[in-house]
């Protein structure tokens, strides 16, 4: 059983072999009410429902995702408890891998692999969540390579679906929030050049944190259309 925490709603497991990737992704199965966050060679599933979870389900939704994900890299893996995760790692005996570490040095290679799987877990959920899930990945990988514009572009991209899909920025707004209109302004502000926005209201907070809490909002209602909430 996998290391539950927050009164039995997250389980944390370790990939094995645990060198295999460095990658992260988060994501929501709305239908099973879960949200998924990979970080590095750690799997964390969160449970957002109102109820509590059986371990059964989070273990075997767990068990999916790795091997979906394996399935993409193209390298086997499983998953295992903090416990024997310190068992295998313990000197002097703890196992390393470098072949396995030098495989998936390619970062492009490494992120599409992450969204294909990302993608086929979400394969009939909602497709205006997976693309906005596809627009921040994009985002952040033009984050960490210092492409703040293109990061805007992206997230800009985000939310210009979530508006298509209610019908308008009025009608989108009305169940995100006023924060839609608030990360679309930053956007707007990030993608053009000063002349073009200088009579647009300044913020200075970053499009890309803004169109997050824009997302979570929207997670948050798919996630009551599916009952998991109230």
């Amino acid at each position: 059983m996998a290391d539950a925490t927050a009164g039995g709603k997250v389980f944390t497991w370790w990939f094995w072999p645990n060198d295999t990737f460095q990658a992260s992704d988060e994501f929501v199965m709305t239908a099973d009410c879960f949200r998924i966050r990979l970080m590095g060679s750690i799997v964390e599933l969160s449970y957002e429902g109102s109820g509590n979870p059986t371990p059964t389900s989070a273990r075997e939704l767990a068990d999916k995702y790795a091997a979906i994900l394996a399935k993409h890299l193209l390298v086997p893996v499983t998953l295992i408890t903090n416990e024997e995760f310190a068992t295998r790692t313990e000197p002097p005996f703890g196992y390393h891998n470098p072949a396995l570490s030098r495989r998936y040095r390619n970062s492009d290679e490494t992120a599409k692999a992450v969204r294909d799987a990302r993608n086929e877990m979400l394969s009939s959920a909602d497709k205006t969540l997976r693309e906005c899930y596809d627009h921040m990945q994009d985002a952040f990988i033009a984050l960490r390579a210092s492409h703040s514009q293109t990061a805007a572009y992206a997230v800009y991209k985000a939310i210009e679906v979530l508006e298509d899909s209610f019908g308008g920025e009025h009608k989108a707004t009305g169940v995100i929030g006023d924060i839609l209109k608030k990360a679309k302004t930053a956007a707007n502000q990030e993608r053009h050049i000063a002349k073009k926005v200088q009579n647009q209201p300044k913020t200075s907070d970053h499009p890309v944190g803004l169109t997050q809490q824009v997302i979570r909002n929207y997670e948050n209602h798919l996630l009551k259309i599916h009952r998991c909430t109230d």
